[in-house]
């Protein structure tokens, strides 16, 4: 309905239109139907008509409104209303509210619109009506009836009128959602609006509720109470489905069965009445429920009105019990049953009854009862049928009882002996202290013994199923006090009854609802008045009918109409006439009791629903009606243990002797299975049997366990079985309990009752159980009579509904004849009248719904008054002033504050406003004052660092001028000694020749290819860039082994930073004072004397490599890495490094050299073709190790210098050894290779099976490491546990569809993991370590290139994430469909057909959608909640600060800007220490905000610090204008995070996930994994899962903005905590998974390694020698290891790609429950299912 578009493509024109009804105004009120180009104006009008259940004896229009307020256009019956849509503009195709103005309305034919009253201004609350009198009531009621609008308001009471029909758009699960935490009056009046402010009132106050309904008999309060039931756990489920609101369900249809029956007035009329409490955690969760039935309607079972029925259960038996049914309860035909036989019974609707059957038995599965449980309550049911058939006749003396046939099925039904039956129906037996005397009845006596019999037992039985029902809705936390309960009631009374022959129940109904009406008037008017007269406020009073006379004539102490029959029922002598003069001759004189004449045996009671006369009959008996002690003995002798339970006096002794016979039976079992396994012994010594006849046997034995009896735990039956059948029960259980597919169905309740718990529930229900009279010689206490009874029960019953806040529900009928849509308007006045509706009206329409004591309200709204106010009426007064309020809203009394709706709503809004204004404003000071600290920060760095320069500046200036005054001196000292030595001037000028020479060849070395660390000729000082970048690169200037005419300089003096001087003197007078330059320039003299070359490829010069390579194969494969790293490095330094090419400002690793000769250009090209990497070639380095070398080259100068980050390698320092031989030039051979890696590392990978393939080859590698290796050496350690963590890294980008992952990237997090692992200690190790992984890389890289280049190009096959509701087809354009088990009649929104109770149907989560399975493939539209509304003005560029649906797709689940910002985060940040905690650059976010604002593909975040990007993170989600977590779903997450259990808070939270639109759901899957990968780095950035659920709780999970500030600042705990389960949880899967994979890892070695060793056995060269069924038995063994092989890789993979899943994980309980409660087969069918199965 709200995507055309979309549906177009998909389904060819068709469309779902929704059609407006002329009788409905509302928006919601409306018919949406399918509509293709095929359908017709006259088709269309009759799908609407049947959908919304109109008469289709009448003639309706369909008009198409173009835009508001013109003309209606009618469709003749050929036109095509798609058509007409079709024109519509694009944003009404899509979804047409009457807002918009393009819409159809179906209209009846000669009405008008003023006909109807649409113009007419209409009352949603009666409260409002211009005019209050009674006809304007009564004439708002009618029209509001007429329109289908059968709820309305006065103030917060809600009156409903029964249509007396189903209205199918009322009450499917679509309008628990609409009316989800909406204020009372803000939608139409509805009954699900009632629950939902009973369900909020109860979480935000914390005071329990209770929501009374009240109104005459077929007014419709049963199926209110069920909608108000199906409700109230609807709206538990949205936040966490325990499973409870399953039972509950289940229970109303079980109760309506055995407790609800068709009357002259209605066809579901309750003859008990119940007050259903449900029990809910503080954060409104279900935890429990209890049902309180009150007064049992016994006498309907065996006499009632000739229009009436008896109890629905005994109709649903007999027409859908199937034919083995009908053997086994021996049933008949309804007329055959004396207590079924009428004259016009006409059961007509077998059909319906049959479907009721099966309802039925669902209901009573989901309620727990098993299938042996049922067969003995249906046996029950029959045998009272068959009791009423009994026929008691005179014998002479003696009475008969017959017919024999009836009396041997009695028999059979109840397990009794015939003998006993027939003397407990005939005679009556006394026991006393001194005799037992036994007398015959007389044959009206036994009639009514007879009767009486099936009455008590149809009671007892009854209770039984109450009990049974509270125990399965029973939690057992009830019982413990540390866990606070809140509750909601729902009271369901009996209505108020006046039939043609009322008798003792109908007066008892009428007392009940006296009392009730007596408690609603007492709250709505008296109390409500009180204190408004107690504060003094202006108030008119409003008088009402007080009915206290009538409960004082009812129940008044020694007077009451009760008392005086418990007074007369105690006299031997009494009958029911002097039981009425008695009544006479008290209430004579009493205006309310009228007496009737002496020929009538009736008396009159005027009511406040008017006078009801009652026949005296039968008063004596039903008011001391007890199961007689002869039934009890009868039962009690029965074979079935199911009627002791219904028979004892105390269930709980009766449990602990069930326990003890138990022990007892399993006891013989034990022994008996002992002598039975010593006789088997016996006989296998006696005898050897052949192996045929012992699986014979064992066979055998199998089939008598699979098909003996389970358990049944609900009550004992153990005494019901011989001692053979419980050998196998126990091995029976524990094997299907073992099995798979035992797992499969729920065979055992999982609430098994102990004696703690039963008698808990006794004592909820204790006080209406059926009384039982036992044989007793010393019985002293007497058994209370019915009506006392009923009035301790009803008194305790209104005690409870007055400690809880209440809400009222007035039901009217709208005829006396059950017609559909008929409206009465006497009937309805007249109602109107006994509630003292218009009264009513006028206390809620003038008074006041809120009230606050001045310390409450101070409170609460202390933010609006200024500092130090007090609670005193002058502040609040000023206060009200200030803000300009109506005074007509609100007064002031004299401790309290009284507002009116409209009041309290602007108060609210204000106090919000202000609250918002303080947040900002704190915000704007905290931000203020964190910038502050930084500018301090800053401030004080800036001034220390210029201090710090001066101080250098000015020893360097101080240096500066000692070496001019040593220089100056020098030169003097020359200058004197020229002088002074005149005559060695030949000698002197030899000496210059020299040096002149000197500076010469100094100058020719400037000339050659120097290395990027420049000396300065003069100063002999590296140049300040250099230094810069050395100090930057933490090392000092490495030894110039390569340039012998340079003068290397010492550490020192490579580091240290000295100003550049100018001198014109000779450049060698620095270092005369220097021992160590003069003895290294003599050395340097000898060998430019002895005429040393300068080229570097002389045989000098290699002499030192060549060593180094004959010591390398001296040592051979002992040598260990750090040796050899050792050697690479000295060897390396007759060849520029790496770290000898000069490197970008940007930190790039892989720049070049600026120039080089043409000499090295030719050794360079001539060279790059013999260069190749074997994949393995670095292994030679790391699988030996031996003793270290101690030389000169251990300085971390030299480590520094010949092993740099990404540019050098291990592995290539030893080809180039290995070549030294055959290439002398070392030097341009490493440049080269560094030429090649730095190529090879630009590569993106874009495929996913790139990754994979890159994951199994370095598992390969660290295999073949691990297996070589026995002891590893810190290096080796450190390589291969950062190869690991590698590894890792890949699986969890298993999941990406579409890759973009550059090996750079992966280089540098490899490099972070190292330094991670190495730390300060082993700091050195770092670049052997990446030098080697990149050698590695670098091999698979070009080999993966040579692999794409040979295989054909292929179509890339987009592997997707397979979710579990991805992957089921039921699932159409984004609904979120699961089964759903129907507990009231509703109706499918796709085909408008009915969908009745206990039916499955199917459900969307989200939009709340319900239709037939056979109706989703008709489904066209979107989801309209899991798929937001695209807006045509938002722009398409932007990715920050729109919707997350917006940024996604089919092909893109996550949105570019957060994938991108995420991959980096971790490949590059995952070791930076509080990394989420700390922020970035505000400058340099707001850049790469704006470059990634628009398109965040191309934007490279390499120049950006970590922590801008991660900051960047938190802002997209910030800005959302929906949050990640939705504020739909906002209060669900907050209660599901307030459970109590950790195991129910993490199944809640992941319900409510589940229920995310895909877009948020994948999006947050993924932040989830993110921060899962962060979290598992804790020890490096220092950020636990709370950490991290502290910075993004308020960024995924924030409160929505119309909401209580105060209650969101109350909230950021739960939040959190909300969050922290999710990351925590993640967490745990998240390694559990890894484990399986590196399980699966070790399978797959072993069966690679087994292969390999098979492969290597196998005989080639005399294959003939081998027979032949060897060889195809060695064939199948490696077929069968090459498929375990690919099925181990294949399940790893999966694993990997489900990292991040979110889905739930289902438990076997969870299984069970959702097997069982959705199957429509019997627990019977289940279990024989299961026996089959074990065999």
């Amino acid at each position: 309905m709200m995507d055309g578009a979309r549906a177009s493509d998909r389904n060819g024109k068709d469309r779902v239109v929704q059609i407006y009804p002329r009788v409905s105004q509302d928006t919601a009120t409306y018919c949406p139907l399918q509509v293709s180009a095929r359908d017709t104006a006259q088709s269309v009008i009759h799908n609407a008509v049947v959908t919304l259940g109109l008469e289709p004896c009448q003639k309706y229009t369909l008009l198409e409104v173009r835009k508001c307020h013109e003309k209606e256009q009618p469709l003749d019956d050929g036109d095509s209303p798609l058509m007409r849509v079709l024109l519509w503009p694009p944003e009404a195709q899509r979804w047409h509210p009457r807002g918009q103005g393009y819409h159809f309305i179906l209209q009846q034919q000669g009405i008008n619109r003023e006909d109807t009253g649409e113009n007419s201004e209409e009352y949603d609350d009666l409260c409002n009506l211009q005019t209050v009198t009674e006809e304007s009531i009564l004439e708002t009621l009618r029209q509001r009836f007429y329109r289908l609008k059968i709820y309305t308001y006065i103030s917060n009471i809600l009156v409903a009128i029964n249509p007396n029909k189903y209205l199918p758009v009322y009450y499917n699960p679509k309008y628990v959602k609409m009316y989800d935490n909406q204020p009372l009056g803000k939608l139409s009046p509805h009954i699900f609006a009632i629950a939902d402010v009973a369900f909020r009132s109860m979480l935000n106050r914390q005071i329990n509720q209770c929501i009374v309904i009240c109104g005459e008999s077929g007014s419709g309060k049963t199926e209110s109470s069920s909608y108000l039931i199906h409700c109230l756990t609807a709206l538990s489920q949205k936040s966490y489905s325990t499973g409870l609101e399953r039972t509950i369900l289940g229970a109303g249809p079980v109760l309506e069965a055995f407790g609800n029956a068709m009357t002259a007035d209605n066809n579901n009329s309750s003859r008990f009445g119940k007050f259903i409490q449900l029990n809910y955690l503080e954060n409104g969760v279900i935890r429990g429920a209890t049902v309180e039935k009150y007064l049992l309607e016994k006498s309907r079972l065996v006499s009632r009105h000739k229009r009436e029925r008896n109890y629905h259960v005994f109709y649903y038996l007999l027409a859908g019990a199937c034919q083995d049914e009908q053997e086994a309860f021996h049933l008949l035909k309804p007329q055959d049953y004396l207590y079924l036989k009428q004259q016009d019974l006409h059961v007509d609707d077998e059909e319906k009854l049959r479907q009721a059957y099966k309802r039925l038995q669902q209901a009573m599965e989901m309620v727990g009862f098993l299938a042996s449980t049922k067969k003995r309550i249906f046996s029950i049911l029959s045998a009272i049928l068959h009791l009423g058939n009994v026929t008691i006749t005179e014998e002479g003396q003696a009475l008969g009882v017959g017919p024999p046939d009836v009396l041997s099925t009695l028999c059979d039904l109840l397990k009794v002996k015939n003998e006993m039956l027939v003397k407990a129906l005939t005679t009556r037996k006394t026991v006393t202290r001194n005799a037992t005397t036994e007398s015959q009845y007389t044959l009206q006596k036994a009639t009514k013994m007879r009767d009486s019999m099936a009455k008590s037992l149809y009671s007892a039985l009854f209770d039984w199923i109450i009990l049974h029902i509270n125990h399965a809705m029973f939690n057992r936390r009830d019982m413990e006090d540390s866990v606070s309960c809140l509750s909601i009631g729902v009271l369901d009374m009996f209505g108020f009854e006046n039939l043609q022959i009322n008798s003792f129940e109908q007066l008892c109904i009428n007392y009940a609802n006296e009392k009730l009406q007596f408690y609603i008037k007492h709250h709505i008017f008296k109390k409500q008045q009180e204190d408004y007269v107690s504060e003094g406020i202006a108030w008119q009073t409003v008088d009402y009918n007080d009915n206290s006379d009538c409960i004082q004539l009812i129940s008044g102490k020694t007077t009451g109409v009760f008392d005086l029959l418990d007074i007369e029922s105690n006299l031997p002598e009494a009958t029911d006439e002097t039981l009425l003069d008695r009544l006479n001759q008290q209430h004579r004189d009493n205006p309310l009791f009228v007496p009737s004449p002496k020929t009538k045996p009736t008396f009159t009671i005027q009511h406040f629903a008017g006078s009801v006369e009652y026949h005296i009959k039968d008063f004596m008996d039903k008011n001391v009606e007890h199961m007689r002690p002869e039934v009890v003995s009868l039962l009690r002798s029965s074979k079935l243990t199911f009627l002791h339970h219904l028979v004892t006096a105390s269930p709980q002794a009766l449990f602990r002797w069930g326990v003890l016979r138990a022990t007892i039976h399993i006891l013989a079992v034990f022994k008996h299975m002992g002598r039975q396994r010593a006789q088997l012994l016996a006989d296998r010594r006696s005898s050897r049997k052949s192996l045929k006849e012992l699986k014979q046997r064992s066979s055998a034995l199998d089939r008598l366990s699979s098909n003996s009896l389970t358990l049944d735990f609900s009550f004992d039956r153990s005494d019901e079985h011989p001692l053979d059948v419980f050998e196998d029960i126990f091995a029976s259980y524990e094997r299907r309990k073992k099995s798979r597919g035992g797992r499969q169905k729920q065979l055992i309740p999982k609430n098994l009752m102990d004696l703690r718990s039963l008698q808990h529930i006794v004592g909820l229900t204790a006080h209406d159980q059926t009384t039982k009279s036992f044989f007793h010689p010393q019985r002293t206490m007497k058994l209370s009579s019915v009506s006392a009874q009923f009035q301790s029960s009803f008194r305790r019953l209104i005690e409870t509904i007055k400690k809880a806040e209440p809400l009222f529900i007035c039901c009217i009928r709208s005829n006396a004849e059950m017609r559909e849509l008929h409206f009465d308007d006497d009937l309805v006045q007249q109602q109107v009248r006994q509630m003292d509706m218009l009264r009513m009206v006028h206390v809620q329409r003038s008074g006041y719904r809120d009230k606050y004591t001045f310390l409450e309200f101070v409170t609460k709204f202390r933010i609006l008054f200024p500092k130090g106010a007090t609670a005193t009426p002058e502040q609040i007064r000023q206060l009200f002033e200030k803000l300009e309020l109506d005074k007509r809203t609100y007064q002031i009394g004299k401790n309290k504050v009284f507002f009116k709706a409209e009041g309290k709503q602007l108060l609210q809004d204000t106090l919000n406003k202000e609250v918002m204004r303080y947040i900002i404003t704190l915000q704007r000071w905290f931000r203020a004052c964190l910038i502050r600290s930084q500018f301090l920060r800053r401030k004080d760095a800036t001034v220390t660092i210029q201090r710090s320069w001066r101080e250098f500046y000015e020893k360097q200036n101080q240096a500066a001028t000692v070496i001019q005054m040593a220089w100056r001196t020098s030169l003097k000292r020359s200058s004197e000694e020229h002088k002074q030595d005149e005559e060695s001037s030949a000698s002197r000028q030899g000496r210059d020749s020299l040096t002149k020479k000197g500076l010469k060849r100094q100058h020719k070395v400037d000339v050659s290819p120097n290395p990027p660390q420049q000396l300065d000729l003069v100063n002999r000082q590296s140049t300040p860039r250099d230094r810069s970048r050395e100090k930057r690169d933490g090392r000092g200037s490495p030894p110039p082994l390569n340039r012998p005419l340079s003068f290397p300089l010492g550490p020192k003096v490579g580091s240290e930073n000295q100003p550049s001087a100018p001198s014109n003197g000779s450049s060698l007078q620095l270092f005369n004072d220097t021992v160590g330059v003069k003895v290294k320039g003599e050395k340097w003299r000898e060998r430019h004397s002895e005429g040393d070359p300068t080229d570097d490829s002389s045989p000098e010069r290699l002499r030192p490599t060549v060593n180094r390579k004959d010591e390398f194969h001296r040592k051979g494969k002992s040598m260990s890495a750090d040796e050899l790293s050792r050697i690479s490095s000295s060897g390396s330094d007759s060849s520029p490094s790496a770290n000898e090419i000069p490197a970008e400002p940007d930190g790039s690793r892989f720049s070049l050299p600026a120039r080089s000769t043409n000499e090295d250009s030719g050794h360079e090209s001539s060279n790059q073709s013999h260069v190749t990497t074997p994949e393995r070639i670095w292994f030679k380095f790391l699988r030996r190790r031996g003793a270290k070398i101690s030389s000169s080259n251990d300085s971390p100068t030299d480590k520094s210098a010949t092993l740099p980050r990404y540019s050098t390698n291990a592995y290539h320092a030893n080809q180039s050894l290995g070549r030294a031989s055959r290439n002398p030039t070392i030097r341009i051979s490493r440049a080269t290779r560094a030429i090649e890696w730095n190529t090879s590392l630009d590569r993106e990978i874009t495929d996913p099976k790139e990754l994979r393939l890159l994951d199994e080859f370095l598992g390969n590698q660290v295999n073949d490491l691990q297996s070589r290796v026995k002891e590893l050496s810190p290096t080796e350690s450190i390589f291969l546990t950062a190869t690991m963590q590698f590894r890792e890294t890949i699986k969890g980008m298993y999941f990406v569809e579409k890759p973009r992952i550059a090996y750079k990237g992966l280089m540098q997090g490899y490099h972070n993991t190292v330094n991670s692992l190495a730390g300060v200690k082993q700091k050195g190790e770092v670049s052997l370590v990446v030098n080697l992984f990149q050698s590695v890389l670098d091999g698979f890289i070009r080999g993966e290139i040579k692999r794409l280049e040979s295989e054909p190009l292929k179509a890339t096959k987009v592997t997707k994430k397979m979710r579990k509701k991805d992957k089921c087809l039921d699932n159409p354009l984004d609904h979120l469909f699961s089964t759903y088990q129907v507990n009231i009649m509703q109706s499918c929104d796709l085909c408008g057909s009915y969908i009745w109770g206990m039916e499955k149907a199917y459900m969307c989560s989200a939009c709340k959608l319900i239709c037939h399975k056979k109706c989703l493939k008709k489904i066209i539209t979107d989801c309209s909640t899991r798929c937001a509304r695209l807006d045509d003005s938002i722009p398409g560029s932007l990715h920050f600060g729109v919707q997350v649906c917006v940024l996604t797709s089919k092909a893109n689940t996550v949105p570019k800007v957060v994938e991108t910002l995420l991959m980096h985060v971790e490949l590059h940040g995952l070791y930076t220490e509080g990394i989420y905690r700390k922020s970035g650059s505000a400058c340099r976010a707001r850049e790469l905000h704006q470059i990634l604002e628009t398109n965040p593909e191309p934007s490279c975040l390499d120049n950006y610090p970590i922590h801008t990007i991660t900051g960047l993170v938190k802002r997209w989600l910030r800005e959302l204008p929906d949050p990640l977590m939705t504020f739909s779903l906002y209060n669900d997450f907050l209660r599901a995070a307030e459970l109590p259990e950790k195991s129910e808070r993490i199944r809640a939270i992941y319900q409510k996930v589940d229920e995310l639109p895909p877009s948020n759901y994948n999006t947050l899957e993924r932040l989830i994994f993110h921060l899962v990968r962060v979290a598992k780095e804790e020890e490096h950035n220092k950020m636990s899962p709370r950490s991290l659920a502290i910075v993004f709780a308020p960024c995924i999970l924030r409160s929505p903005d119309v909401d209580d500030p105060f209650l969101g600042m109350k909230d950021v705990g739960k939040a959190t905590v909300c969050v922290e389960t999710l990351i925590s949880e993640q967490f745990r899967r998240y390694t559990e998974k890894m484990q399986n994979i590196q399980e699966l890892e070790y399978a797959e070695a072993l069966a690679v390694n087994q292969l390999k060793l098979k492969r290597q056995n196998t005989v080639v060269e005399k294959p003939s020698e081998l027979p032949a069924p060897e060889e195809i038995h060695t064939d199948d063994m490696e077929k069968t290891l090459i498929e375990r092989i690919k099925s181990i890789k294949q399940e790893k993979a999966d694993l990997a790609c489900r990292l991040p899943d979110l889905e739930q994980e289902h438990s076997d309980n969870d299984n069970l429950d959702s097997s069982s409660s959705m199957s429509t087969e019997s627990l019977e069918d289940r279990l024989r299912s299961l026996d089959s199965e074990g065999q």
